[in-house]
C-alpha cells in the first residue's frame, strides 16, 4: 500500500463515526450523477455572486470590488454526463475564450486526479486516470463534494452549487509523491491599461489539510503573465484555514497587485501553481481564476461647495482602494484645475497620503498656481483610501466643473467636482413714485408724467441684497451689513431732502431682502428750463468676506418736460356720381390734426401717410412748429379715388403718423391713426313691369299682379327679401334702391285669366347698372336696361284696355249655353216616351 493509501485508511479508520455519512453521501451522489446522465445536455447554473463590481466615483474612502478582466468560471462547457479534460476545454468571453495548459501530473495524463472539469453530479472519470481509481469510495465523491461548497463559497444557490462545475487539483497517485507544477495557465491573452493595477485570485476548495501535520498543505503560486512572461504576484498561498479540521474547507485566495509600466502595451494571462510536491494533504479543487484591474479610485469634493468672489475652499483628492486592500504604490496626480481657478495664495496642502515604498512621494501646488501635482503616491497593505487636500480661490464669478477632463492620472478618474464662485452684491433702483401726491403706478407711462415749477415730486429708492442665496448645505454667509443709500449727484437747481434709510450700525440684509427710502423736491423754473431732471444714488452694504459692495442708478428720472404730440386723422367722402353710396369712383379726403399733447414746443411737424404716399398724394402741416396745447391742420393734397380693388375689399384702410423733433434735437413720433372707410355696392331703382297681348304684337300693362324678389342660395332661390315694391302705374312696379348682385324674380299673384310664372327666374344687377336674365329662364321674362318685363298672353286676349269690350264675349257664351240646355231638356224627353211605349219595361 502506498503512503497515501496507508494515510487515507488510517484516516478512515480513526474517523469510524464519519464513515456512515460518507457512504450516505456517496449513494446521493450517486444518485444525482445518474440524474446528471439522464439529463444529458442540461443548462449548467451560473457562477452567482462572484461578478466584482467596476469601481465606480463617489465612494470616497470605501473600497470597491475591482473590475475583473477576465474570468473563467469552468462552465462554458457541459461536464454532467462526463468530466472534461482541461485539454480539451475552452472559455467563454468573459474568459477571453481561451484554452489551456498545465504540466503533465496536473493534466488527466498525469493519474493524479487532476485537471479534470466536472460538478457534483459528473461520474467518475475514465479508467485512463488512475489516480481517480485510487481510494474510489472516497476520492471522486470528494471531489464532488469540493465542487459544490466551491458553488456555496461563491454565492450560489443550493440548486445552482449542484451543477457547479470545477478543476480537479487532488493529487492522488498511488506512490504518494507529485512534482510541483502549473495547475492552470491561460493561451489567450487580454489587452491591459498602462499604468494599472492588477491583481490573480481564484476560490479554492481543500480536504485532508490535517495530513502529515499540515506540512503537505498546497501551496499555491498566482503569476500574472504579462506579454508572455509570467511574473509572481504572490506565493504560498494556502486554502488550508484549520489544521484539525479533514473535512472540505474553502477560501478566495488573493494575489498582490502589479502595476503595468506607464507608457508600455501589455497582454495579460495567469498561472496558477502549486509549489507542493506530495499527494498526501495537497488535495484541492478550484474555481473562477480571475484577472482583476484593482486600480485605486480617485474622487475629489470641494467645501464649501459655494464661495464668496476671493474666498477659499479646501479641494479634496481622495484616493480609494479596492476591496482586495494589497499595496498600490507610486501612482500619480496632476489636476489641471479649470480657467479662473487657482490654487490659494496660502495652499494649506495636507491630507493623509504618505510615503510607503517605491519613488518618494511630493505635493506640488504653488501659490496662485493652476494645476496641483502629486507623485509617488502609496496606498499600503490593507489600507483603504488616503487624501491629499489644497486650498483654491477664484476672482471671477461662475460655476466651476473640476472632473475627468482635468485630471491626467494612472488611477481610474472622478466624476465632476462643482465649485461655485457667487460676487456679494446689491442693487438700487429708483423711481418717480408721486407728484403732488398722486401716485403714478408701475404702468404708468414715464413719457406722461408730467411736471411744472411747483410740483413737488417723490422719489423712491429700493435697495436689495442681490447675492446668490447658499444651499443650504454650506455655511456660506451671504448676508450684507451696514447697508447705506446715499444721494451721489442731482441735477436740479433746488436741494431734495435728506434720504431717510440709514440703517442702524450693525443692520444686516439677507440675500433676496430689500430696504426702501423717499425723497422729495419741488420742481423750479431752472429744472424746466434745463430739463431733464436726472439723479444719482448709491447703495453700499459690507460682506462677511471681502470689500464693500456697491452698486449706482444714474438713469432719468422721469423728466421734467415732455415732449409728446398726438395725431387723429379724418376722411370725408365725396359722393362723384351722387348715388347715395361710397362706391367705385368716389372721392375720398384726408385731413389730419396734429396736436402737441406734451409741455414743450415740438417742431419739424410732418405727416407720414403710408397709402396716400403710395398714390403719389403729398401731406402738409401748418405750422411745423407746435407749442403745447396746440393744433397743426393738414388736408391731403388730392382726394383718394376709389377703385376696383377698394370695392372688392368692400373697405379702404388708411394708416398715418406724425414726427417732430424735440428741443434737444431729438425724435418725436405721434401714435398710429387709422381710418376704415367702408364701400357699399352701387344701387338702381329696378322697375318691373307686367304686359299682355291685347291683339297680335300689340302688349299692354296689365293690373292685378304681385311680385316678390328672393335671395340667390348657392344657385337656386331663396329667401324673400324685404325689398319694398312699390306700384307707380297700371301694371308698372318699382324698387327704389337695390344694390348689386344677383337674385331671383317670383310672381305671386297674376290678372284673372292669366297664368304665374311657372318658376322664379334668376336675374342679375350688372357693374354697368344693367339688368340681365340668366340664360335659360322663362323666355316670357326679359330685361331692357334696368326694366324686367314680364309677357302673359292667355287663350282669348282680355286686355284691361281699348277694344269692344267684354260684352259681345258674354252673350255669345250666354247663347251657347241657353242653346245646350234644351237641347239636353228635349232629348230626355224623347227618351221617357220611348220608355213607356217599350212593354218590357
Amino acid at each position: 500500500m502506498s503512503i497515501r493509501s496507508h494515510h487515507r485508511t488510517t484516516e478512515r479508520s480513526s474517523r469510524s463515526g464519519v464513515a456512515p455519512r460518507r457512504r450516505a453521501m456517496t449513494r446521493l451522489l450517486g444518485v444525482l450523477a445518474i440524474a446528471g446522465v439522464l439529463v444529458a445536455g442540461a443548462t449548467l447554473a451560473p457562477n452567482s455572486g462572484i461578478t466584482a463590481a467596476a469601481t465606480v466615483a463617489g465612494t470616497p474612502g470605501t473600497p470597491q470590488p475591482g473590475t475583473p478582466v477576465y474570468t473563467e468560471n469552468f462552465s462554458n462547457q457541459n461536464a454532467s454526463l462526463l468530466p472534461i479534460s482541461i485539454l480539451n476545454y475552452t472559455g467563454g468571453a468573459a474568459a477571453a475564450n481561451s484554452t489551456y495548459t498545465a504540466s503533465t501530473q496536473y493534466t488527466p495524463a498525469g493519474n493524479q486526479c487532476n485537471g479534470w472539469v466536472m460538478s457534483s453530479v459528473t461520474p467518475t472519470a475514465p479508467v485512463t486516470d488512475l489516480g481517480c481509481l485510487n481510494n474510489p469510495t472516497t476520492t471522486w465523491p470528494t471531489l464532488q463534494q469540493m465542487a459544490a461548497a466551491l458553488g456555496t463559497a461563491q454565492g450560489q444557490t443550493a440548486a445552482q452549487a449542484a451543477t457547479n462545475q470545477v478543476l480537479t487539483s487532488y493529487t492522488n497517485a498511488t506512490n504518494g509523491v507529485i512534482a510541483a507544477g502549473t495547475q492552470f495557465r491561460t493561451v489567450n491573452t487580454i489587452p491591459a491599461v498602462a499604468g494599472h493595477y492588477y491583481a490573480v485570485s481564484a476560490y479554492f476548495a481543500a480536504v485532508n489539510c490535517p495530513a502529515a501535520g499540515g506540512a503537505n498543505q498546497p501551496k499555491e503560486t498566482f503569476s500574472l503573465i504579462v506579454n508572455g512572461n509570467p511574473i509572481v504576484l504572490s506565493t504560498g498561498l494556502n486554502p488550508c484555514t484549520n489544521n484539525t479540521f479533514w473535512g472540505t474547507q474553502t477560501a478566495k485566495l488573493q494575489s498582490a497587485a502589479y502595476q503595468v509600466p506607464v507608457g508600455t502595451t501589455a497582454n495579460l494571462g495567469l498561472t496558477l501553481f502549486n509549489a507542493t510536491a506530495t499527494g498526501s494533504g495537497n488535495d484541492v479543487a478550484f474555481d473562477l481564476p480571475q484577472i482583476v484591474d484593482v486600480t485605486p479610485q480617485l474622487d475629489k469634493a470641494f467645501s464649501p461647495t459655494v464661495i464668496t468672489n476671493g474666498s477659499t475652499s479646501k479641494m479634496t483628492l481622495t484616493v480609494t482602494n479596492t476591496s482586495d486592500l494589497m499595496a498600490k504604490n507610486d501612482w500619480f496626480i496632476t489636476d489641471a484645475l479649470p480657467a479662473n481657478l487657482k490654487i490659494a495664495a496660502a495652499p494649506n496642502v495636507g491630507g493623509t497620503c504618505v510615503q510607503r515604498a517605491g519613488a518618494a512621494y511630493a505635493v506640488t501646488a504653488p501659490a496662485g498656481g493652476t494645476s496641483v501635482s502629486v507623485t509617488g503616491g502609496d496606498l499600503a497593505l490593507g489600507q483603504a483610501s488616503c487624501t491629499i487636500t489644497v486650498d483654491v480661490t477664484s476672482t471671477v464669478n461662475g460655476t466651476y466643473i473640476n472632473g475627468p477632463a482635468n485630471i491626467t492620472t494612472n488611477l481610474n478618474p472622478p466624476a465632476d467636482a462643482s465649485l461655485e464662485v457667487i460676487q456679494p452684491s446689491i442693487d438700487i433702483v429708483k423711481s418717480i413714485t408721486a407728484v403732488n401726491g398722486v401716485a403714478v403706478t408701475s404702468d404708468t407711462d414715464p413719457d406722461k408724467v408730467y411736471t411744472k415749477v411747483g410740483d413737488v415730486i417723490t422719489y423712491s429708492f429700493v435697495a436689495t441684497n442681490t447675492t446668490p442665496k447658499a444651499p443650504t448645505n454650506t455655511t456660506l454667509n451671504t448676508n450684507l451689513t451696514n447697508v447705506r443709500i446715499t444721494e451721489d449727484a442731482f441735477s436740479g437747481v433746488g436741494d431734495m431732502s435728506a434720504l431717510t434709510c440709514v440703517p442702524p450700525q450693525g443692520s444686516t440684509l439677507a440675500s433676496g431682502a430689500q430696504m426702501t427710502c423717499t425723497a422729495t423736491y419741488v420742481v423750479q423754473q431752472g429744472d424746466i428750463d434745463n430739463a431733464p431732471l436726472t439723479n444719482v444714488a448709491r447703495a453700499t452694504g459690507t460682506p462677511a468676506v471681502g470689500p464693500t459692495v456697491t452698486d449706482t442708478d444714474d438713469e432719468i428720472i422721469p423728466a421734467t418736460w415732455t415732449p409728446e404730440i398726438v395725431l387723429d386723422k379724418t376722411a370725408s367722402v365725396v359722393d362723384v356720381d351722387q348715388d347715395g353710396v361710397t362706391g367705385l369712383g368716389d372721392h375720398i379726403v384726408y385731413a389730419f390734426d396734429v396736436t402737441n399733447t406734451g409741455n414743450v414746443t415740438v417742431a419739424n411737424i410732418t405727416v407720414v401717410d403710408d397709402r396716400l404716399t403710395q398714390r403719389n398724394i403729398t401731406v402738409t402741416c401748418t405750422p411745423t412748429t407746435i407749442a403745447p396745447t396746440q393744433v397743426s391742420h393738414c388736408i391731403a393734397n388730392a382726394p383718394y379715388v376709389i377703385g376696383q380693388a377698394d370695392v372688392d375689399a368692400k373697405k379702404v384702410i388708411n394708416t398715418a403718423y406724425s414726427t417732430g423733433t424735440d428741443p434737444k434735437g431729438g425724435p418725436v413720433r405721434s401714435n398710429n391713426d387709422s381710418t376704415e372707410t367702408p364701400i357699399e355696392p352701387f344701387r338702381i331703382p329696378l322697375q318691373i313691369e307686367k304686359v299682355g297681348e291685347a291683339s297680335a304684337n300689340t302688349w299692354v300693362r296689365m293690373d292685378g299682379s304681385s311680385f316678390a324678389v328672393l335671395a340667390d342660395a348657392n344657385g337656386g332661390p331663396g329667401t324673400a327679401l324685404p325689398f319694398t315694391i312699390n306700384g307707380i302705374e297700371t301694371g308698372l312696379f318699382q324698387i327704389d334702391s337695390i344694390p348689386a348682385g344677383t337674385y331671383w324674380l317670383s310672381e305671386l299673384t297674376a290678372p284673372d285669366g292669366f297664368s304665374l310664372l311657372a318658376a322664379p327666374v334668376k336675374f342679375t344687377i350688372n357693374p354697368d347698372r344693367t339688368v340681365s336674365i340668366t340664360a335659360g329662364g322663362d323666355a316670357a321674362v326679359t330685361a331692357t336696361g334696368q326694366i324686367i318685363t314680364v309677357r302673359d298672353v292667355p287663350a282669348m286676349s282680355l286686355p284691361t284696355t281699348g277694344g269692344t269690350g267684354p260684352l259681345p264675349y258674354i252673350l255669345a257664351g250666354s247663347l251657347t249655353v241657353f242653346g245646350a240646355g234644351a237641347l239636353a231638356l228635349w232629348v230626355r224627353r224623347r227618351s221617357a216616351r220611348a220608355d213607356a211605349d217599350d212593354p218590357q219595361i
